[in-house]
């Protein structure tokens, strides 16, 4: 049965796609720099210069080729040198919002394959 004990519990994961563009996350009381690397419809794992503890919610600004775009987010995971960012909506417009520019970013990857 110690076998079992090693084996990792299934959690579903959404899509993430593969990036790395410049971002900048506004808390409370510091502003991080750092690099996406990758997003999804739910947010976004970034590399940051210091780290956010977990939990912090504050402004992210993605710095995309394509655009850019402000929205609210909070730190879900800190794993070895990566910060897990949960995107933190307001409106229903605003969720729209950032699916049309994650779209972008897609976009804007498969003109350069």
């Amino acid at each position: 049965m110690a076998d079992l004990e090693s084996i990792r519990k299934f959690e579903y994961r959404r899509c993430r796609m593969k990036t790395g563009f410049d971002i900048d996350f506004v808390t409370k009381d510091e502003i991080f720099h750092g690099v996406c690397r990758d997003v999804s419809d739910a947010g976004i794992c970034a590399e940051f210069e210091g780290s956010a503890p977990l939990g912090s919610t504050g402004l992210l600004t993605l710095r995309h080729p394509s655009g850019i775009l402000k929205v609210g987010a909070q730190v879900a995971y800190i794993e070895k040198s990566q910060i897990g960012l949960e995107f933190v909506f307001k409106t229903p417009s605003e969720s729209k919002l950032t699916m049309e520019f994650i779209a972008s970013i897609a976009n804007f990857a498969g003109a350069f394959r």
